[in-house]
């Protein structure tokens, strides 16, 4: 079991008891919607059959991750002072909005506005989301692990539905694909609107908003600066998720030079959702095996090794080794969420949970096209090596980490 395993930190009022469970099930609702990403694991093929080099879909990817950077940390504060189900709401409406800028792929400009817009989507429901539905639980929350490893697996299993039917239409045309997605994301809006949540504590009625906003930022710093430990965790997590989405992205081009149809690319990475999806409803399991730096450790060595041999030119062996990879990512997910939800207070949880994208996107600006340009240099093997040995060395970094601090031992 983790060290550190209780809440330590006082809790905002709960959602009426009444209310609870119809809010969660909106909720629940809202993160299904908002995963059905029917481009998901072919809108890097799309982009080359419009033109687009990978250095150019690199940059792209690059806009996509610059969002974050500007908007992560204050948008956590816009769901910490606002409220999470607005900041819930703005995120699935920049979905229908990125995807629709998306589809025309007028030029690279545009291609790059609408991976902004797509990036922001991501940075108003990060951490946002996680806090909503820690709070949420209520008396429950103590079970948040095994909740969300559920809601997490159901959600995998939406998008791997999602993204092979995704595929699958775009053999006949990408218009339905895109108008999916797009359908969808508004669905999230009506979803999140609907949602009750307690309210904000923690204002002041005579306070201005600079005021609170300034204050609250001074409150999260200081934290971070007295936690080192949740502070490198933090920054740990950027290079640890920035390396399985690089490969997972790329292998979509990988497969495709390899002569595999959009249909089966896209079989084989919903086959890595289904398998994610699994992890994650088996993580209130692992949760209790060992201490949580050997549990994140373990799980990071099979996803480098299983990173590092997707780049075999062997078809079967790269799927087998990806899906492998994806399975132990989905496990370690719920247990990285729930520790740092478990170590941060309510008035700044949705904010300090967004530093973790934040750190993931400043990985990715830069480390994203410069995969591109090593593919194309060095070839697929070369790229899956490269993130493979990225997730081994932290694995190694989190276990000297767990043996000098027993916080994350």
């Amino acid at each position: 079991m983790p060290e550190l395993d209780t809440d330590t930190h006082p809790a905002t009022p709960d959602v009426a008891a009444p209310q609870r469970r119809s809010t969660l099930r909106r909720f629940y609702g809202y993160k299904l919607a908002t995963e059905m990403s029917f481009l998901s694991v072919i809108w890097v093929i799309y982009l080359r059959e419009r033109g687009y080099s990978l250095t150019e879909i690199g940059l792209s990817e690059s806009a996509f991750h610059l969002a974050p950077i500007l908007l992560e940390i204050p948008s956590g504060s816009f769901a910490d002072l606002v409220g999470r189900r607005w900041s819930l709401a703005i995120g699935a409406g920049l979905i229908a909005a990125s995807h629709a800028l998306l589809w025309s792929a007028a030029s690279l400009p545009v291609v790059m506005l609408a991976m902004f817009l797509h990036g922001a989507s991501y940075s108003f429901r990060s951490g946002a989301d996680q806090a909503y539905l820690y709070e949420a639980l209520g008396d429950e929350r103590g079970r948040y692990a095994g909740i969300f490893g559920q809601l997490l697996g159901a959600m995998y299993l939406v998008a791997a539905a999602s993204a092979w039917l995704g595929a699958f239409l775009s053999d006949t045309s990408y218009s339905l694909p895109f108008a999916l997605t797009i359908g969808f994301g508004l669905a999230g809006v009506w979803l999140a609107l609907s949602l009750a949540e307690p309210p904000r504590t923690h204002h002041t009625q005579h306070a201005t908003m600079r005021t609170l906003v300034r204050r609250h930022a001074n409150d999260a710093w200081q934290l971070l600066r007295s936690n080192r430990t949740v502070a490198a965790l933090l920054v740990f997590s950027g290079p640890f998720w920035a390396a399985s989405a690089i490969a997972h992205m790329y292998l979509q081009a990988a497969f495709s030079d390899r002569g595999l149809s959009n249909s089966s690319v896209g079989l084989i990475l919903a086959g890595g959702l289904v398998l994610s999806a699994l992890g994650a409803a088996l993580a209130g399991r692992v949760d209790r095996w060992r201490r949580f730096a050997w549990q994140v450790s373990g799980l990071a060595t099979i996803i480098g090794l299983g990173l590092a041999l997707t780049g075999v030119r062997v078809t079967a062996i790269a799927t087998v080794a990806y899906l492998v990879a994806s399975l132990a990512g989905g496990i370690v997910e719920p247990l990285l969420s729930n520790w740092f939800n478990r170590q941060l207070p309510s008035e700044q949880r949705a904010t300090l949970l967004s530093v973790e994208s934040w750190t993931f996107s400043v990985t990715m600006i830069v480390a994203f096209p410069l995969a591109g340009q090593l593919a194309e240099r060095a070839g697929w093997g070369a790229l899956f090596i490269a993130v493979g040995l990225v997730n081994l060395a932290l694995a190694v970094a989190v276990i000297i980490a767990g043996r000098r601090n027993g916080r994350v031992s």
